[in-house]
């Protein structure tokens, strides 16, 4: 995880950066993605709009940050949103969507897929997707959606 929030930064990203704020931190988003140049190419867009990025590539390390993110005494922060690929090594984003969903603690998540139908969508949306985008997105759309879902009270499922 790198920290790209520097004293001497110019006026305008000192201004992304606070725009992506809750409260008086900055937003921590979780970006689960197997594919290590897309997974580069997510980190690198949040954090060049000022979000706090914690990057893992399976749904293995993804369970593990969540995990210890909702551990009260752990002294990590919790996620603000998270963003996973729907299939991973570790992982079935629908399956695994499903079980964690009854967790009041759990931020919102984003599902991103090559593989999205109208089935997959309904059913991400049922067990608390707040959206599915389809492979190949638009990542300023992504990032507009982040700010809207950051800016928002989390409200417990």
């Amino acid at each position: 995880m790198r920290d790209v929030v520097h004293p001497t930064a110019p006026p305008a990203q000192q201004e992304k950066q606070s725009a992506r704020r809750t409260g008086e931190r900055r937003a921590r988003v979780l970006i689960a993605e197997d594919d290590w140049a897309f997974r580069d190419v997510l980190l690198l867009t949040f954090e060049g709009k000022g979000y706090e990025v914690v990057a893992v590539g399976s749904g293995t390390d993804m369970l593990r940050a969540i995990g210890s993110s909702m551990l009260p005494r752990s002294g990590v922060r919790q996620f603000d949103l998270i963003v996973s690929d729907l299939r991973m090594p570790g992982w079935n984003g629908l399956v695994g969507l499903e079980k964690l969903a009854s967790n009041p603690l759990l931020p919102p998540i984003v599902l991103i897929t090559a593989f999205g139908t109208d089935g997959v969508r309904q059913r991400a949306k049922r067990a608390g997707a707040v959206a599915v985008l389809d492979k190949p997105f638009d990542l300023d759309e992504l990032t507009a959606l982040a700010d809207t879902l950051v800016a928002q009270p989390h409200e417990p499922r």
